[in-house]
């Protein structure tokens, strides 16, 4: 009889089972998604005409 030791729902170390470098693309990806959102509501406020460097 197999009896497992291990609960399934332990508490790991760091982030859990994902590697620290896929936190950081993570991130990464959802900082562009949100910079990008905001560039495009200013971007679209502002009337998206060139500002006359």
């Amino acid at each position: 009889m197999d009896q497992e030791e291990e609960p399934a729902n332990k508490p790991t170390k760091g982030y859990g089972k994902r590697p620290v470098w896929q936190w950081v693309v993570i991130y990464v990806i959802l900082a562009i998604i949100v910079y990008g959102l905001i560039y495009f509501i200013f971007i679209h406020k502002s009337g998206g005409g060139s500002s006359g460097y």
